[in-house]
């Protein structure tokens, strides 16, 4: 019997230790942060929207582009390659074309809605397959993103 459990116990610690999930799985959280951000700077420039309203988008706008510079940084450590996140940010002003007619209407606050929902469940779906700081950044994103469309956008809630 006490050969049997050394035997497990022996076999057990001859396994090299998981592979941590592959960092590209952080490529649509990264993609979804940066989109909420833009989203939300544009709804909170909404002609009309009450000041609470636009403080809220505009500390959301921020909030999704912290977590968009925390999940390049992750990329960056994870492949081995340690930058500035400004290095991996583009503007996207880099073209001569001039834009083709007027800037189109801000988004609605409910299309932030809509958006922050989707990238809550799409990190807490990721956070089942990750370990240590990387559960915890995908984590801390999906109960920001949560608290947001519960909590600070509901309609008839604190902020609208």
């Amino acid at each position: 019997m006490a050969l049997a459990a050394l035997g497990v116990v022996g076999s057990a610690c001859g396994e090299p230790p998981p592979r941590p999930p592959p960092v590209e799985e952080l490529l649509g959280p990264l993609d979804q942060a940066r989109h909420d951000s833009a989203l939300a700077a544009a709804a909170a420039s909404a002609v009309g929207n009450p000041p609470q309203v636009a403080a809220a988008l505009t500390v959301v706008a921020s909030q999704r582009a912290a977590h968009a510079r925390a999940l390049s940084t992750e990329i960056s450590r994870t492949a081995g390659k340690i930058t500035s996140s400004s290095s991996s940010e583009t503007t996207g002003t880099s073209g001569s074309a001039a834009p083709a007619g007027p800037p189109p209407p801000p988004p609605p606050v409910s299309d932030v809605i809509d958006a922050l929902r989707a990238s809550a469940e799409n990190a807490s779906r990721l956070v089942a397959n990750s370990s240590g700081y990387r559960a915890g950044l995908l984590a801390s994103i999906a109960a920001s993103c949560t608290a947001s469309y519960t909590v600070a956008l509901v309609p008839g809630g604190p902020s609208i």
